[in-house]
């Protein structure tokens, strides 16, 4: 199916939240805007998604701000000026070396241009897949939190499992561990006989995205909550990490 009949089937509430996503704003702020549900938007983001057969919600987004217009960020540079032709031969020597001259200029200034918004875009499309990829580590952490109780003796059981089978295989780089002090850790059988540092920082009831190189060869991606479970006193540390990303991504 070509590209402009992909777009055609979009409705205008899944384009509204496709032109929102390319203004850097997360599924919540959307939601806040538009007045619909966080499950709303990202269930309009992922119609879009089928309808274009993009990969990404970003790619969705710039496929949508293309066909419309946006995201051009190199200005067109003016043409120079017609010049009228003078009569005086004296005069075409200098004027020649001023044209070349100028062409010069025009074209490292246009060099200049697009190098810096090259690397504007990179570092815009940068932000984006990270910003999904954290999105995905948060989702995964808010479904290990909601499956989460206390037993009897007061320490952290899953009333569950946590879903992905990737937590289950040993040393998978896919992990999560849920700490408090006082208790003894309940780590994810995939660290096999490891265990997560938790963060130095402090933690609430907010989520705290950070890069961790704990383990040897093995960069990860950390999302970090706390959590004050109903019966206990602790401040409990909800940890997910999973495989950082490329560089080059």
């Amino acid at each position: 199916m070509e590209k402009g009949d992909r777009l055609a089937r979009l409705t205008e509430r899944e384009k509204q939240c496709l032109r929102q996503w390319l203004q850097h704003k997360s599924a919540k702020e959307i939601a806040a805007e538009i007045g619909i549900s966080y499950h709303a938007v990202e269930k309009r983001l992922k119609m879009a998604r089928a309808k274009l057969d993009a990969a990404s919600s970003l790619q969705a987004a710039r496929m949508l701000g293309e066909a419309e217009g946006y995201g051009q960020t190199i200005a067109r540079l003016p043409d120079l000026p017609s010049r009228t032709p003078l009569l005086q031969p004296v005069f075409t020597r200098p004027l020649i070396f001023g044209a070349i001259t100028m062409s010069l200029v025009a074209a490292a200034l246009l060099a200049l241009v697009t190098h810096h918004a090259g690397k504007t875009t990179a570092s815009i499309e940068r932000a984006f897949v990270t910003r999904e990829y954290d999105q995905q580590l948060d989702s995964a952490l808010n479904n290990l939190i909601a499956v989460a109780q206390l037993d009897s003796d007061g320490e952290i059981i899953l009333r569950v499992s946590a879903g992905d089978q990737r937590f289950l295989a040993p040393n998978s780089g896919f992990y999560w561990q849920i700490s408090a002090k006082g208790h003894a850790d309940f780590p994810s059988r995939s660290l096999w006989d490891r265990k997560l540092r938790t963060s130095d920082r402090t933690v609430s009831a907010e989520i705290v995205h950070y890069d961790s190189d704990q383990f040897p060869n093995e960069p990860l991606r950390v999302a970090e909550r706390g959590v004050r479970l109903p019966g206990s006193d602790a401040e409990w540390h909800f940890i997910v990490a999973w495989p950082r990303l490329p560089t080059g991504h």
